[in-house]
């Protein structure tokens, strides 16, 4: 029988220890952060199933993004650390049914021409996420040290976490949906000002900063009139890429239960964006907006089929020194930008009374 069509053992699912699935699907269930949630889900299921390392893949169509991948003793890895990994999720779309691989080393169409330890998988399992008959995604896993490493425990397991998992992740894509904005794919200003009250009531009540930096592409005008809008959106997309991918490192998941929320990127309409820094001084919130000035006037943008260089310009307010209150810190923050454009652009400054 071909190794993908594998059955489960008929062992019944209440004959499993379940206390700790329950548990976690108590959390998946009440999660609306995609990343938070994908990682919870991974490493649960990476867990339980004798796992080395596994992806979730959210399917859009007939393609696939890898939303996330994650090993059993390194945390986030590169999607490009899994060969198998594209391959495998194709053949579970196509087929549209649970893909179980004893032996990559009897699969002629998935066998590399050298299996590399530690590389490539031995064992692999391919999950579909149906939600109502729909397939939205899948989960894919690996083991890179064992033949027949999915028992069938182990498959129940992960196809519990899954079926359960199905329905929160795409609670959580539409939640994504609802608060992101449509050009840049960081968040949009409606959603930031949810963050930006949760962050100072933490704050506020923890004893702790909040900074806010409020961000401006210099010229952009220009650049809209003399290349087009759609190149000026690829601007501004390559802007919240630079931003975002800066101030939020791979550690805000982990972080997750300390605060609301980690740095959060978002645009607050044409070509201005607000991040929220919880935790950062007044002079650690300047000292991050001097370093994306400085990065993205180091960089070339693209412009259409041009390269070229932008700068940027930063207001910086921090609470609770320059203010306790959220409206306020907003506007603050919003002068220092335009103190920040007035005395030369492609600097940051930060909030000062007047007078």
């Amino acid at each position: 029988m071909p190794t993908s069509l594998r059955k489960a053992s008929s062992e019944p699912r209440s004959a499993l220890n379940l206390h700790p699935i329950l548990e976690v699907l108590k959390k998946i269930n009440s999660e609306r952060n995609l990343r938070r949630l994908v990682t919870m889900i991974l490493d649960t299921v990476i867990r339980f199933s004798n796992a080395t390392r596994g992806t979730i893949a959210i399917f859009k169509g007939r393609q696939f993004n890898a939303e996330l991948s994650r090993h059993r003793t390194k945390g986030e890895i590169g999607h490009m650390e899994i060969p198998s990994l594209a391959a495998v999720v194709r053949r579970m779309s196509d087929e549209g049914k649970r893909i179980l691989i004893d032996d990559i080393r009897q699969e002629s169409g998935l066998c590399p021409p050298a299996l590399v330890p530690g590389h490539h998988g031995i064992s692999i399992l391919c999950l579909p996420l149906r939600v109502r008959s729909r397939l939205i995604g899948a989960v894919y896993l690996d083991n890179t040290d064992e033949e027949c490493a999915f028992g069938s425990r182990h498959l129940q397991m992960a196809e519990i976490l899954t079926d359960h998992a199905a329905i929160a992740i795409e609670t959580a894509l539409l939640y994504r949906k609802s608060t992101q904005d449509r050009v840049t794919q960081v968040y949009n200003h409606s959603a930031f000002e949810v963050f930006l009250d949760q962050e100072v009531d933490y704050a506020r009540q923890h004893g702790r900063s909040c900074g806010l930096l409020m961000i401006d592409v210099d010229d952009f005008k220009q650049i809209n009139d003399q290349h087009g809008h759609e190149a000026g959106n690829e601007v501004l997309r390559n802007v919240a890429y630079t931003l975002s991918s800066t101030v939020r490192g791979a550690d805000i998941v982990a972080r997750g239960h300390e605060r609301p929320h980690g740095a959060v990127v978002a645009r607050y309409g044409g070509d201005e964006f607000e991040i929220i820094l919880p935790g950062a001084t007044a002079e650690g919130a300047l000292a991050t907006a001097r370093r994306l000035t400085t990065l993205v006037r180091g960089q070339h943008f693209s412009c259409g089929r041009k390269r070229m260089k932008i700068s940027i310009s930063a207001g910086v307010a921090v609470f609770p020194y320059d203010t306790d209150d959220t409206h306020e810190l907003l506007l603050m923050a919003d002068e220092a930008l335009y103190r920040a454009k007035r005395s030369g652009k492609g600097r940051a400054v930060p909030y000062h009374p007047k007078g």
